[in-house]
């Protein structure tokens, strides 16, 4: 595997074996070297793998597993797919097998800021005799035309075991030591993580319970592979990291290289999440796990258009992906993903305005294709194959995005660094070109329910149609209709608001941020009730929850659910 170069990185060789690498004065020791250098020891780099093996047996290998039990249960349920009622962790062992370490690399970097930080780099190569069980409970939770009582029932009838074993990973990691300070120990922080998602993660899964369960491990599989890069692996993908603070006073700078303007216009011929009706599709986008946008759910159909504006921050433009995944909201369950597309932002052009048409790849193509592995007629199998691709790209789920990609200077970077390491807003708005974006971020709603409203009088039906509206400046999204009971309503929708307006140039007449609950009948819409939140105070605090009361309308004692959460894009916020 090839190690990632960096465009501000010189490569050269270090020196060999049994000669000096230079005196004080070089340099390369007196830091002001940006060089990158590749660490060319021969056979001796085998040292650190024997070294990691050590560790591994038994002090790592056991922190590692007390770790996954400590994240996987939550993780793996919040994750499950519609067909799953429960999937519990029941066994996890890593095995005895340490990761390898090999092509080793060691740099020193402060050409983006004045902060120097040293970084090695090497290809992991791990082969485990992992034993993983997972106790599953198929049908979903909530079938809401079948008692739950007797759901409970079919799913403990039909609940199955599945293994995992034989993991194969092959990637690139990066051990950072960032800052760099002038006091001992010298390293302020070590942060850990992939250089970009791992080439292969792949391992072998069976089900316990014979050949008739057999036809389960194709799809199953996916899912995990899946799970295993998406929920696990992003969360320590570059810019993403594992950190130990050696200093416990360093801050964890994070400061973007740029940003990127996202534009999501419309998308043809979507394919149907499930069998029952077409997809109610929505699209998320990111480039890290912990910065993740989300377009507004459209209504049921194969054509869908948002016309929604998004910012993304860029850490590291040199290995970083816009990733766009493709899903169909479900009320029952998690969503299906009907496909996703991976974008390089070093493809982009600086400053340049990309009008894309992609296509989405076919999530479910590869469980196809290992169905089709099982089918004793190869050549039967193979003609499958070729009239699917071609039934496959003249339908392909398409769609329109617009891009552009604007890189920052080193001045910039700096000018983010300190008003980050200060907490201190004000630096940036002092800046001439920072103040624009100074105070921008994203609004994140995560609407749960409705309760307490006025119940309809009886010739106007027992039930209530219901949707929220969430505003800010220009910014306008309205969530999916909800049918609902007489008093309640479950949302179960997720909206996110750009602040794209600064103090300085009026974009918004307000700081507030208004959610509006109204019922939809197809001849009129009654206005549920009102809250108003101040982005101020958001800002402040952050998070918010919990029930907030609806004001202004024709439900007083109504109640709204959320929980709404602010991100700043530069990772500051307002005093």
């Amino acid at each position: 595997m090839g190690h990632n170069d960096d465009d501000h990185f010189k490569s050269s060789h270090a020196a060999a074996p049994g000669k000096g690498y230079g005196n004080e004065n070089d340099d390369g020791a007196n830091g002001d070297s940006n060089e990158k250098h590749r660490n060319n020891v021969g056979n001796d780099e085998g040292w650190l793998s024997d070294f990691l093996a050590h560790l591994w047996n038994p002090q790592l290998r056991k922190a590692f597993t007390k770790l996954a039990w400590e994240l996987l249960p939550d993780l793996l349920q919040a994750s499950s797919p519609p067909w799953m009622q429960s999937i519990e962790l029941t066994k996890f062992t890593f095995g005895k097998s340490p990761p390898k370490l090999s092509t080793f690399d060691s740099f020193k970097d402060s050409a983006k800021t004045d902060d120097a930080m040293v970084a090695i780099e090497a290809d992991v190569s791990w082969h485990s005799d992992i034993n993983v069980q997972l106790r599953i409970k198929p049908i979903p939770k909530q079938l809401t035309f079948i008692p739950s009582a007797l759901t409970t029932l079919v799913s403990n009838m039909v609940s199955f075991t599945a293994g995992i074993e034989k993991l194969h990973v092959e990637g690139r990691i990066r051990i950072t030591f960032d800052p760099l300070v002038d006091k001992l120990p010298v390293i302020g922080a070590v942060k850990v993580s992939f250089v970009e998602q791992p080439d292969t993660v792949d391992f072998e899964v069976s089900v316990m319970g014979g050949s008739t369960l057999s036809g389960l491990i194709p799809s199953l599989k996916a899912w995990l592979v899946g799970f295993a890069r998406d929920s696990l692996i992003n969360m320590y993908v570059m810019p993403e990291h594992w950190t130990y603070r050696l200093d416990p006073t360093i801050k964890d700078i994070s400061v973007p290289a740029g940003m990127l303007d996202i534009d999501i216009l419309e998308a043809h011929h979507i394919p149907k999440g499930d069998y029952l009706s077409d997809s109610n599709p929505y699209i998320e986008m990111f480039m890290r796990a912990s910065q993740k946008r989300r377009t507004t759910i459209q209504p049921e159909g194969k054509e869908a258009t948002w016309n929604e504006s998004f910012k993304l921050p860029v850490h590291i433009p040199e290995t970083q992906k816009l990733e766009l995944i493709l899903y169909d909201h479900d009320n029952i369950g998690s969503d299906d993903e009907l496909g996703r597309i991976k974008i390089a932002i070093r493809d982009l052009k600086d400053g340049e305005l990309q009008d894309l048409w992609l296509d989405f790849d076919n999530p479910k193509e590869e469980i196809k294709q290992d169905q089709r592995s099982q089918q004793h007629d190869a050549i039967a199998g193979a003609m499958k194959r070729v009239k699917a691709r071609e039934a496959e790209r003249k339908t392909a789920c398409k769609v329109h995005i617009k891009l552009k990609y604007h890189s920052m200077n080193k001045e910039e970077m700096n000018a983010i660094a300190e008003a980050q390491s200060k907490g201190d807003m004000d630096l940036l708005y002092k800046h001439p070109r920072l103040k624009s974006i100074a105070g921008q971020g994203v609004i994140t709603i995560k609407l749960n329910s409705v309760d307490r409203l006025v119940h309809p009088t009886w010739w106007r039906g027992g039930h209530k149609h219901v949707k929220v509206k969430c505003v800010f400046a220009k910014d306008e999204k309205v969530s999916q209709l909800k049918r609902g009971t007489r008093h309640n309503c479950r949302i179960d929708e997720t909206i996110q608001l750009e602040v794209t307006g600064d103090k300085e140039s009026g974009d918004h007449d307000c700081d507030d941020i208004v959610i509006e609950v109204h019922e939809t009948k197809w001849w009129q819409k009654n206005t549920e009730g009102t809250m108003v939140v101040s982005l101020a105070e958001l800002k402040k605090h952050t998070k918010m929850a919990g029930k907030k009361k609806l004001k202004h309308g024709n439900s007083p004692d109504g109640r709204l659910d959320l929980e709404m959460s602010w991100s700043s894009y530069l990772g500051l916020d307002d005093d």
